[in-house]
């Protein structure tokens, strides 16, 4: 069950669709809604100590003040009025680290895709990347552009038969419970560590049964197209709502290096998804 959920929030563009996505998530969960917003103070910035003048301290200092307030008045107009419980949290430090941290104590940990153009001192980068690392808890990632109406009805379930698509499945059970449609889809003709694709898929669509979740199996055999392309385009096609997937089947850093599934989604995602490691 989802009875605590953590929304990370800040003052970018893209905070109040996932406040929203959030809300919308605790309002049919019947869960408690946490909002957090993490300031770096100026001193704790690496780049700035020993190079900035007091009068760029001063202006980071204030910009990351108008940022927690524009943060905290978005967490508390989309909250007005919901049938829900929520809190406001306001903490200090290095992003990941304390989302991680705030995060072992919640359900899900929503996050918002990193913008490419967000504001100096606004919205921490690279949280989607590092937190379902750290946190060990699944996090649902918004994308920074469209908006998401619904959330959770129509559900993509990318498996490999690896440990952390496992996980992601896992963690997504709450929601695919409550879902219209959920269609699962493996890629190629092998899973990860062997057996047949189409085979795995059947399994998990037994398994998801046995849980009340009626769900269809399909294999894709590849090609040309890219498996991020193919499972962003087969969302498309399924007016999915909801993408859940492993992340980071592979080191972090092979795929920062190499490229990967996880990057490429998390750079070029249409619509919100559930990752886990």
């Amino acid at each position: 069950m989802l009875k605590d959920i953590l929304v990370i929030v800040d003052g970018g563009k893209a905070a109040e669709r996932r406040i929203e996505a959030a809300a919308v998530l605790a309002e049919v969960n019947e869960a408690h809604l946490v909002g957090l917003h993490v300031a770096s103070a100026a001193e704790e910035m690496p780049w700035i100590e020993g190079y900035a003048t007091e009068m760029v301290i001063r202006y980071a200092t204030e910009r990351a003040e108008t940022d927690r307030a524009k943060a905290r008045d978005l967490f508390e107009r989309q909250v007005a009025g919901r049938a829900i419980t929520s809190e406001w949290r306001e903490a200090s430090g290095l992003a990941d680290r304390t989302v991680a941290l705030h995060g072992r104590y919640a359900d899900l940990i929503v996050l918002g895709q990193t913008e490419p153009d967000a504001a100096p001192f606004g919205a921490a980068p690279g949280l989607a990347e590092h937190v379902p690392l750290s946190s060990g808890r699944p996090c649902l990632i918004v994308p920074y552009a469209g908006r998401f109406p619904t959330l959770g009805r129509r559900v993509l379930v990318a498996w490999d038969g690896g440990r952390e698509a496992a996980r992601a499945v896992n963690d997504a059970m709450p929601l695919l419970r409550r879902a219209e449609r959920v269609t699962i889809v493996t890629i190629g003709d092998r899973l990860q560590g062997g057996g047949s694709a189409a085979q795995g898929a059947n399994a998990l669509a037994a398994h998801l049964t046995r849980h009340g979740i009626v769900a269809e199996a399909r294999n894709d055999g590849g090609g040309t197209i890219t498996v991020p392309d193919l499972l962003l385009s087969l969302a498309a096609d399924l007016s999915s709502d909801l993408l859940v997937m492993g992340a980071y089947g592979h080191s972090r850093l092979r795929e920062l290096i190499m490229g990967g599934v996880t990057k490429a989604i998390l750079d070029h995602m249409t619509l919100p998804v559930l990752m886990s490691h």
